[in-house]
């Protein structure tokens, strides 16, 4: 297919919220511009089932011809809900750090399966992924190292650079930064939302400047 690519973003409509702007405003403005993303997300049913908030008005605007599939998150909502039940939630955090902390750290392994099938069966040769969550860079990564194809990484924030972001534990800290550098020194390329995480990024020696390229979040 002319122009187009695998298009990987975990919150994408009929959620609604901030999470789910850019990737979709991405998907527009790359339709107008005559490509055609192939968008791999979540099913209506997990939206429901983790209780994100919905926005059908976003559907309506997307641009028809857009092949959108829908599959399991790889989240286990049973489990997540009992072990806040019990209390339990942040020993198996710290324990079992990230599959505790960011609950869709299973995606990855979840959606490769489906990725690969459509790339094989488009002839896709670029990926481009969003994040957060931040385990959808893993599933670049594999698709990137197993299918040759060429990764373009989407950052909306950073993450250990981030106020926003919990960790378990300094050391946890620690090692979620070498895991970091590493998996976006893979990419690609790499798109942040300022020209202030570019220049951390390139002061920490995570790509060189020509790789890291900066989209604004907007309206």
């Amino acid at each position: 297919m002319k122009n187009s690519f695998l298009f990987v973003a975990y919150q994408f409509p009929p959620m609604g919220g901030p999470g789910v702007q850019r990737s979709y405003n991405f998907v527009k403005e790359l339709s107008n511009q005559g490509y055609s993303p192939i968008v791999l997300t979540i099913k209506e049913s997990e939206i429901d089932a983790a209780n994100y908030q919905k926005d059908w008005s976003l559907i309506d605007q997307i641009p028809k011809g857009i092949k959108i599939v829908r599959i399991d998150s790889g989240q286990n909502f049973t489990l997540v809900k009992r072990l806040m039940k019990w209390r339990a939630y942040r020993l198996f955090w710290y324990f079992f750090y990230p599959f505790f902390w960011e609950k869709m750290a299973n995606w990855p392994f979840v959606a490769y399966k489906h990725a690969k099938k459509l790339i094989i069966e488009n002839n896709l040769d670029l990926v481009y992924t969003s994040s957060g969550p931040f385990s959808s860079l893993i599933l670049g990564y594999l698709l990137k190292k197993r299918l040759k194809v060429k990764w373009v990484a989407d950052l909306r924030d950073p993450y250990t650079d981030a106020y926003a972001w919990a960790f378990p534990s300094k050391i946890h800290w620690r090692v979620s930064r070498l895991c970091e550098k590493w998996i976006l020194s893979k990419a690609d390329q790499l798109i942040v939302n300022s020209p202030e995480v570019k220049k951390l990024f390139i002061k920490r020696n995570i790509l060189p400047a020509s790789k890291i390229n900066v989209i604004t979040n907007g309206y």
